[in-house]
């Protein structure tokens, strides 16, 4: 969120250049490669040519995983290996690069899988997240990876005050507190992740990103735009719980990629026992735009020929004690419509795309995070346009719905 490029005391800032030469370039494996931001990564490092080799390993085909067009290249057969990166006696496959592959060891190893769902039990996120990253980590340590990076989110943090949010929100040590069930295990995963770094040498980083939205989102901002949808469908005005101040703060998913192989270049120049700690070796991913609930009524308001408002302390207050029952009679209003809307466009099947709303997500906790040191000591910034979430940025996402 916070924007300034001041150098923290007794830091000196590290503006990292790399150019590589082709016989240079990383070899580079991606676990959860065809999830969205697997998919973007695989297309960023494609597109402009940062690899020698790209593996990408999911449980899902490329035919099933509703690929757009433009991933055509990039996630092609010849880069695919289908694959649980979750079973230990996957990984010696996994790990060991095509005959094509001009390096014996991948250089980098990004960890885009684990459990994306909300709400879902606990042993769901225990095997699907938490253990996946800890059986690559210990792969990772044993072939002397040089970098794995770590998708983790801004959930792991306690809820910042209002003094924090007003100081450019929560850095990288703050205290931690996850506030759903996802973010518990990723921290449980973080945690595993700087053991063996202590114990094994393993060379790690973490990005803790906030929403990410951009083509073809099924996310966060997904689920908002569907629920505007349907409430522009039945003249309604759409409301809120709790108040337009409430952070959402939001990343585009190219941006996110351009942060992970900063962050790859930043992990492999260092050694094990530099930066020797979690917060050390995290770093908050957000945009500029310091996203809140009211820069989302504001751009639905103006997409949509719709009103926006928030819900009075009274009901808020409600449903902060009953939030299941919230959620339930919500569920059932706005799914009706939204299936008489499909059926309207000749729509059959939308896929992922749902106003389906979680309770965990409704829940009054800011999502609110710093970014300032992976801007001074990566050099990272959002893309040009991407500074914030913008009317034309949710635009372009609406338009990429219509191209596929």
């Amino acid at each position: 969120m916070a924007d300034d490029d001041s150098c923290p005391p007794g830091k000196a800032t590290t503006q990292l250049s790399f150019e590589p030469s082709p016989d240079e370039k990383p070899a580079v494996l991606i676990i959860g490669g065809l999830g969205y931001v697997g998919r973007f990564l695989a297309l960023h490092l494609h597109q402009n040519q940062l690899a020698c080799s790209i593996r990408l390993v999911d449980k899902v085909l490329p035919q099933l995983a509703r690929l757009a067009p433009e991933f055509s290249e990039a996630c092609s057969s010849s880069n695919f290996m289908q694959a649980d990166a979750s079973r230990e006696q996957s990984l010696t496959k996994i790990f060991t690069p095509p005959p094509s592959c001009p390096r014996k060891e991948y250089t980098y190893a990004f960890n885009c899988g684990g459990e994306t769902r909300y709400s879902q039990e606990d042993a769901v996120y225990k095997a699907r997240s938490a253990e996946l990253t800890l059986n690559l980590a210990r792969e990772c340590a044993r072939r002397k990876t040089p970098a794995l990076v770590e998708f983790s989110t801004g959930q792991i943090y306690k809820p910042p005050n209002s003094s924090i949010i007003k100081s450019g929100g929560c850095k990288e040590d703050s205290t931690t507190r996850p506030w759903t069930k996802l973010a518990k295990y990723k921290l449980v995963a973080e945690e595993e992740l700087e053991k063996l770094r202590k114990t094994e040498g393993l060379r790690y980083t973490v990005l803790r990103i906030g929403h990410i939205y951009g083509p073809y989102d099924v996310g966060f901002l997904a689920r908002g735009l569907c629920l505007a949808k349907v409430y522009e469908r039945k003249r309604e005005e759409m409301k809120w719980l709790w108040t337009k101040d409430l952070r959402v703060n939001t990343v585009h998913v190219e941006d996110v990629c351009t942060a992970a192989v900063l962050a790859a270049k930043w992990c492999a120049s260092i050694a094990p026992d530099q930066e020797p700690s979690l917060n050390q070796r995290a770093f908050n991913i957000v945009d500029q735009g310091d996203t809140s609930q009211g820069t989302l009524a504001t751009i639905f308001s103006q997409i949509f020929d719709l009103q926006t408002g928030f819900q009075g302390s009274l009901i808020s207050q409600f449903a902060r004690f009953n939030m299941e029952s919230v959620v339930d009679d919500v569920n059932e209003e706005i799914l009706g419509p939204w299936a008489e809307l499909l059926r309207e466009n000749g729509i059959t099947d939308s896929g992922p795309l749902s106003p389906f709303m979680e309770k965990e997500l409704l829940r009054d906790c800011d999502l609110c995070l710093d970014a300032n040191k992976a801007r001074t000591v990566l050099g990272w910034r959002a893309g040009e346009g991407k500074e914030g979430l913008s009317v034309e940025g949710v635009r372009r996402v609406l338009d990429s719905y219509r191209r596929m």
